[in-house]
């Protein structure tokens, strides 16, 4: 039996046998993203800048964490800009503070832009090979006809 083949209105593929077209296109992602782990080195430096490496003074309670690099550079270089309506940024793990600071604002999104960016491109790339191995392996009226990626 070859890696990939058609059982009896099943797939074999890699070792598992009577796969489901469904369980097929899950095997195959799984694979996929096991190819793609590695992260390009932009999205690399804007996730390191938004972690709280830098020591900063005690202030806001009893707060341990210290300050990113985004966020000191940010409000330096924004340090007179200011939003119009407060805006809400977030701190910390599912916490919000308001902020009128452009500086702030910036450098509190920095670390989540980092970490959306290549989640959305590996993913997409995921889905694309997914997507089209799967065609190449499963029925006709299997395959998934897809055009938005």
């Amino acid at each position: 039996m070859d890696t990939t083949e058609e059982l009896n209105g099943t797939y074999f593929y890699h070792g598992h046998a009577n796969v489901s077209a469904q369980e097929l296109f899950w095997l195959i992602f799984a694979e996929s993203f096991a190819e793609h782990q590695g992260l390009a080195i932009e999205t690399s430096a804007m996730i390191i800048a938004g972690w709280p490496i830098l020591p900063k003074p005690k202030g806001l309670g009893d707060s341990t964490w210290g300050t990113s690099v985004a966020s000191k550079l940010s409000r330096r270089i924004f340090k007179d800009m200011r939003f119009v309506e407060p805006v809400a940024t977030p701190v910390g793990f599912m916490k919000t503070r308001m902020t009128k600071s452009v500086g702030a604002a910036v450098g509190r999104y920095a670390p989540y832009v980092g970490g959306t960016i290549p989640a959305m491109i590996i993913f997409g790339i995921i889905a694309r090979k997914t997507r089209n191995k799967y065609n190449l392996i499963a029925r006709p009226k299997d395959c998934i006809e897809w055009t938005y990626f």
